[in-house]
């Protein structure tokens, strides 16, 4: 029953980083009228939390590399937790975005290190799986966090944030497996890193995190403009990629385990590609929340593969936060590069970001067959 109960504060520790820095993403204007902001700084608020988040996570891996993950994890969220505590009450801007970039630099040092616990408590052939469903959890936490808060601002925006304290509280209490650090794994899995596929990992994990999951905020404005919905139905509409995701990503970590990481990968591109082709000119809200759902789904499936090919490869417990991170960048410069994309040219923006796509699962369509070259 405690192994149960830790591996669920496993869980919801990957559902609560991404849950914090997509809250905001349907109550746009009403956050700027709570600070007395405009709409654009408001949007870069979430920003505020993602860029310190992902600039961490550059060096997170191996700065803890030699620490117990367990005590590094216990460590970030008795960070986290009182700056929760305090996004619920700061009647200032400046206060509530000091606190959420804190709490941004706390889980760069969560998410990497709860994926190296699973590694470690994980048989090798059941890592894809695994990670398939640490990926379905993030997909939760970083979809229905638009739902909780529109529920949230029949009241107040700001009780979203009782999640992250309920969730710190969890996991402090709970606590984690102990594991050896991961500094040992790598030093048996030998080998230089590779320069080419690691940048096109890092690439596609930008564009994953910017062209997809960082446009839940323009979904969310695009179905306002054009289906003129309010905070529950723009938030149910973003839900429905995290309830797919959810639902989905553990069978994708299964394929990625049975059929190999870049035909996942590579598959999973196309049909993210295809979906943000094809929303900005459904004419059904319905449909809209389809082809988001497509889209999230496949971009679950690309990061989860992405991160299986990494930690299988030399270094990777310490190189994985350096790959994710890219992720987290794209998340925050989406805000920044496609609000004004979205005022210019409307929903035509999503066609931005589906080229991305197809250009990526192009990129990892090449690295594989070059990998395969290689090896045989």
């Amino acid at each position: 029953m405690k192994r149960k109960l830790q591996l669920g504060a496993i869980l919801l520790g990957g559902f609560v980083g991404p849950y914090t820095g997509q809250a905001l993403a349907v109550v746009i204007p009403e956050f700027a009228g709570t600070f007395d902001i405009s709409v654009a700084q408001a949007a870069a608020t979430m920003s505020v939390y993602l860029f310190p988040f992902a600039t961490m996570m550059l060096f997170s891996g191996r700065l803890v590399r030699r620490f117990q993950p367990h005590r590094v994890v216990a460590a970030a969220y008795a960070v986290t937790l009182p700056m929760a505590l305090l996004l619920l009450i700061t009647p200032s801007w400046e206060l509530f975005a000091a606190a959420y970039a804190v709490i941004g630099v706390a889980n760069a040092f969560t998410t990497p290190v709860l994926q190296n616990l699973l590694r470690a408590l994980t048989p090798p052939e059941q890592l894809g799986q695994i990670l398939g469903t640490y990926a379905a959890m993030q997909s939760l936490g970083m979809l229905s966090a638009p739902l909780i808060t529109g529920l949230s601002s029949l009241v107040t925006w700001r009780l979203t944030f009782l999640i992250p304290v309920a969730v710190a509280l969890y996991i402090l209490i709970v606590r984690l497996p102990v594991v050896p650090p991961p500094v040992q794994s790598d030093n048996n899995n030998g080998g230089r890193v590779r320069i080419a596929p690691t940048l096109t990992h890092m690439a596609t994990s930008f564009v994953v995190g910017c062209g997809i999951i960082g446009l839940g905020f323009l979904t969310s404005l695009h179905v306002e403009n054009v289906f003129d919905l309010g905070p529950i139905g723009r938030g149910l509409v973003i839900m429905a990629g995290g309830a797919a995701a959810f639902l989905l990503s553990r069978r994708v970590g299964a394929m990625a385990d049975r059929y190999g990481a870049t035909a996942v990968l590579v598959v999973s591109g196309v049909l993210a590609a295809v979906a943000l082709f094809i929303l900005p000119v459904a004419p059904w809200v319905v449909l809209v929340a389809m082809m988001w759902a497509v889209a999230v789904v496949a971009a679950q499936g690309m990061q989860a593969t992405i991160n299986l090919t990494v930690l299988q490869g030399p270094a990777g417990s310490s190189l994985i936060s350096t790959v994710q991170a890219f992720r987290f960048f794209g998340s925050a410069a989406a805000p920044v590069l496609f609000l004004p994309i979205y005022t210019g040219i409307g929903g035509a923006a999503f066609w931005v970001a589906s080229a991305a796509l197809f250009l990526v699962a192009g990129a990892q369509w090449g690295l594989g067959r070059a990998e395969a070259q290689r090896i045989g």
